[in-house]
């Protein structure tokens, strides 16, 4: 199932502060997650509302994100650089 694809506040401002090829990069990619999310997946855990917060590493940036399945909507809650990114603990 395709989710559509939601940029939050912060996860956009970071995007569309990148340089043009990194940016449309980034967008595949993200195009990509929304098509099969699970597939992307390299760590996940709850946050403090019990919903699961999914994550992975692409280049330089760290990418985290939920699904809302109820709406079928890929909320990408962040997007930051990934030196320095600390994986949850689980």
């Amino acid at each position: 199932m395709k989710y559509r694809l939601f940029l939050l506040g912060e996860a956009a401002t970071f995007l569309y502060s990148m340089k043009r090829a990194e940016r449309d990069r980034l967008i595949r990619h993200l195009e990509s997650i929304s098509e099969f999310p699970p597939h992307y997946s390299q760590y996940s855990y709850r946050d403090n509302r019990g919903r699961r917060i999914e994550g992975c590493i692409v280049g330089k940036h760290a990418i985290e994100w939920w699904e809302d399945t109820a709406h079928e909507d890929l909320k990408v809650l962040s997007i930051t650089p990934a030196d320095g990114h600390r994986l949850p603990e689980i």
